[in-house]
């Protein structure tokens, strides 16, 4: 907006750049072009500005038609950088006897034939749109004629000027909120709440959730604000940059080149990645706001969690691929590939992949219904068959665990029939002592309550046993003792670690009870 503002304050009466017109065809051109498949068209341009319209059959004229454009505008900027008087312009129309058709010469040099179908797309007859071209040219290269000489430049090159000094002003602010971002986030990074609050947190597991959940979406609000600058930055070096070509007769034809095809592609790339940034911090936010509402109940917060971060890692994927293939589709628009017969023989493609692919449909399948039906989510431990490991990453096709020896296992999910989930919402230790039968059983089972009434007032594990150990009784009497089981409800994928420390201790209070663990 600066450098729009100072190239105002600094123009004159003059057209000062040529981005006004170079969007648009001349009024007298372009309004009643039909649309038709069989006629190709070309822009007859002087210095950027779009003079007329020629156009030819589309069967093998299309190079022709180029090479005819060509000509017109190398004789065209030929005149204009030669010492043209306007009084002295000559600009003739004879007719041609062989086809009857209007010549126009410029200083008695042939320039140009209208055809008929060049007046036709016009709807007028071919005398009259040569008339009317002889007008069009006239006034173009009056104008260019302007534009080359000393004043105009100097004036321009002050607009130039100008423009070029907001634009560093402009990149030199937007670079010192970049760097006072940054140094906020750092801060926040290292850590910058109070010491109270961070107590606090320790002690209270859904606090510390909460500040979880506030620190990330300051963070992504961080990241949004990141790159809205890097667009801010780049669209005034753009939009300046542009301004400034169109100042100058001699560089204005490169706005009509990246408005062109290297432009568009440019803009759709950098359009889609935008908009999967955007999809991105979207499904984060919405994301934040599901766990935000069960903070109340933490083992509800924490089971949303894993779903929560699951489904917005495949959302996310899913986004991303829809959008980048609209951009690939958008970008082959651009240049000028038909996308009806690509989509046409894209969908046949389709089908047949389909028939040889239904492995890879089922993945898909069943991945979205393990999902739907959250029947785990990353995170969780999970048994597949003999399989067992930690979530680590899941999608529509594969989920991926870590076992207990390290060992990362892909694993289809279309291959996924029945799968037992030992993290989800809670778990549970199912502990079994044999005694000998010379062990009184009352005395056994009272030692052992007393042991879970003792670990169980622990504050460590407290936070990782839900409720007081349970201890069921004689659950069997067998030649090698009675057998006594334990069942302790803990936090998810806390089991193994409870279940170890608690056998340790039964092993060490047995010993100092004198009771005999197992048969003699």
């Amino acid at each position: 907006m600066s450098a729009i503002t100072l190239s105002f304050l600094f123009a004159t009466s003059q057209m000062a750049w040529g981005q006004s017109d170079i969007l648009k065809l001349n009024w007298l051109t372009g309004q009643n072009i039909p649309n038709t498949q069989s006629i190709d068209y070309a822009v007859v341009r002087l210095d950027g500005y779009p003079l007329f319209v020629l156009a030819a059959p589309t069967l093998n004229q299309k190079v022709l038609l180029e090479q005819r454009v060509q000509d017109i505008e190398n004789q065209l900027h030929l005149l204009a950088n030669n010492n043209l008087d306007a009084n002295n312009l000559s600009i003739t129309i004879k007719i041609d006897p062989k086809n009857e058709q209007p010549v126009i010469a410029i200083q008695d040099r042939y320039l140009m034939t209208v055809t008929n179908i060049d007046a036709q797309i016009q709807g007028r007859d071919a005398k009259d749109w040569a008339n009317q071209i002889t007008q069009i040219l006239r006034n173009a290269l009056i104008k260019a004629r302007q534009e080359r000489q000393v004043p105009f430049l100097i004036n321009q090159g002050l607009i130039a000027v100008g423009t070029l000094l907001a634009m560093i002003f402009g990149m030199r602010a937007i670079s010192y909120l970049q760097r006072q971002l940054k140094l906020k986030q750092e801060q926040e990074v290292a850590g910058t709440e109070p010491e109270g609050d961070a107590l606090q947190a320790a002690n209270d597991p859904i606090t510390e959730l909460e500040q979880r959940l506030r620190q990330k979406l300051r963070a992504n609000l961080s990241d949004l604000k990141r790159r809205a600058l890097e667009i801010c930055y780049f669209s005034i070096f753009g939009v300046c940059s542009f301004v400034v070509l169109g100042l100058f007769p001699y560089s204005r034809w490169i706005q009509s080149f990246l408005l062109s095809t290297p432009l568009k592609i440019a803009a759709i790339a950098f359009g889609t990645y935008l908009l999967v940034r955007i999809s991105n911090l979207l499904i984060d936010r919405f994301a934040g706001f599901l766990k935000a509402r069960e903070f109340e109940v933490l083992k509800s917060y924490q089971r949303l969690d894993l779903r929560v971060s699951t489904v917005s890692q495949v959302l996310r994927n899913v986004a991303a691929i829809a959008l980048i293939g609209l951009g690939a589709l958008a970008i082959l628009s651009a240049v000028g590939v038909d996308l009806i017969p690509l989509l046409a023989g894209a969908g046949i493609v389709g089908i047949a992949i389909s028939f040889a692919a239904q492995g890879l449909i089922k993945d898909v399948i069943n991945g979205f219904l393990i999902i739907l039906e959250d029947q785990y989510a990353v995170g969780d431990m999970i048994m597949v068959g003999e399989l067992r490991g930690l979530v680590e990453n899941m999608n529509l096709r594969v989920t991926q665990i870590r076992n207990n020896e390290g060992q990362f296992i892909t694993i289809p999910n279309s291959s996924i029939a029945i799968v037992r989930n030992l993290s989800k919402d809670w778990a549970r230790v199912d502990l079994a002592i044999r005694v000998t039968y010379d062990t009184n059983p009352d005395r056994a089972l009272e030692i052992l309550r007393n042991l879970a009434e003792e670990i169980y007032q622990e504050n460590f594990w407290r936070d990782r046993i839900i409720e007081l150990p349970e201890v069921l009784g004689i659950d069997d009497l067998q030649q090698s003792g009675m057998l006594i089981r334990i069942w302790i409800k803990t936090q998810p994928l806390q089991q193994l670690l409870v279940a170890r420390e608690f056998r340790r201790r039964i092993k060490l209070r047995m010993e100092q009870e004198g009771i005999t663990i197992g048969a003699l």
